[in-house]
């Protein structure tokens, strides 16, 4: 009889644990990035995926916010378990503590591209600033522009500019044309850099926000070229057949990264989907969709020229870049937007 009941009451103790295992909630990673297009595009290329095959949910939000980030981590409240980290952020968010270790082993770093992944992050959607310009005034098959210093070509190139509102790249093209060589632009002479400014500053019609904005006032003929970020023309050229031209000598290379903040409560499971968003395939995928590619090397060969020629991590554009320079922008970067904002009003 007792062991009849011992039976009974582990039979029960059992099906108690499988009862408590099925009605437990699956795991869901919460995810901030870009938000928009961005967003999509991830989800579409590694996030459907991932859930299928590990049933790990992913919920999104955007964009991507450092002060937000930085508020989560030191309340002790971190929502998120996976984040991007602005261009300037991420020095910043590894000196303040913000962020957790990475487990490298289990990314493949073989495969990654130097430079692209350290003991906090790893590269998430490179991108560049970059010369567009309408191909309705300069077409493609003529003289067009080539390069970020015909901004200041009204010579060959006349017409209204459109620029980005920030400190960031207005100062490197600055400084560019100046006559600065590359790899010295850094710290930026930014003395240098206003008095080209300032001879620039008459033709800029629209200091854009957004990207969205900054493709628009192209599209509605409000400048005749400016400044965007590379996958704004991508997809409005390869999908909706824009009349957009791009020159990419002297394009600012931009990297945001991927991070696991501090007290992340899902540290294993965002290991796991950080890992499948190296795949290559998947990140020509992603590629394909967005315009953004990512750091691993083994992506390229399984993308299509026309996407390729839109890429900043295409090796001919890489050769062209100026690579923006984090750690600068982290230690000069709000007295520099400071004083661009100054001189915007005067």
């Amino acid at each position: 009889m007792k062991n009849c009941l011992k039976s009974l009451v582990a039979i029960s103790a059992l099906a108690l644990g499988l009862t408590t295992a099925h009605a437990q909630e699956p795991v869901t990673l919460y995810v901030n990035s870009a938000g928009g297009a961005v967003n999509e595009a991830l989800r579409k290329a590694f996030w459907d995926k991932f859930t299928a095959e590990t049933g790990i949910k992913i919920v999104d939000s955007g964009p991507a916010d450092d002060a937000k980030l930085k508020a989560m981590v030191e309340t002790g409240n971190t929502e998120w378990d996976l984040a991007e980290v602005n261009t300037g952020g991420f020095p910043r968010a590894i000196e303040l503590g913000l962020v957790e270790k990475l487990d490298l082993t289990q990314l493949p770093t073989k495969d990654l591209i130097e430079g692209s992944y350290n003991d906090y992050g790893v590269w998430h959607s490179p991108y560049a600033t970059v010369l567009a310009w309408d191909t309705r005034v300069w077409p493609l098959t003529g003289k067009h522009p080539t390069s970020m210093m015909d901004l200041w070509n009204q010579k060959d190139f006349p017409g209204p500019r459109c620029m980005y509102k920030s400190a960031i790249d207005t100062l490197e093209l600055g400084a560019l044309h100046a006559g600065v060589a590359k790899d010295k632009l850094y710290p930026i002479d930014q003395d240098a850099a206003y008095k080209e400014l300032d001879k620039l500053k008459p033709d800029v019609s629209v200091w854009w926000t957004t990207g969205a904005q900054s493709v628009q006032a192209l599209l509605n003929q409000d400048c005749v070229m400016g400044v965007v970020w590379n996958g704004r023309p991508f997809q409005m050229v390869r999908q909706e057949k824009a009349p957009f031209g791009v020159a990419w000598e002297g394009n600012i290379l931009h990297n945001s990264w991927w991070v696991i903040p501090k007290g992340a409560k899902h540290y294993k499971e965002a290991m796991q989907l950080l890992a499948a968003m190296q795949d290559p395939k998947a990140q020509a995928a992603y590629a394909s969709i967005i315009g953004y590619a990512s750091g691993n090397k083994l992506t390229e060969q399984y993308l299509a020229d026309d996407v390729k020629a839109f890429l900043a991590t295409s090796p001919e554009h890489v050769a062209q870049a100026v690579k923006l320079d984090d750690n600068w922008w982290n230690k000069n970067g709000p007295a520099a937007e400071q004083r661009f904002n100054t001189w915007l009003l005067q």
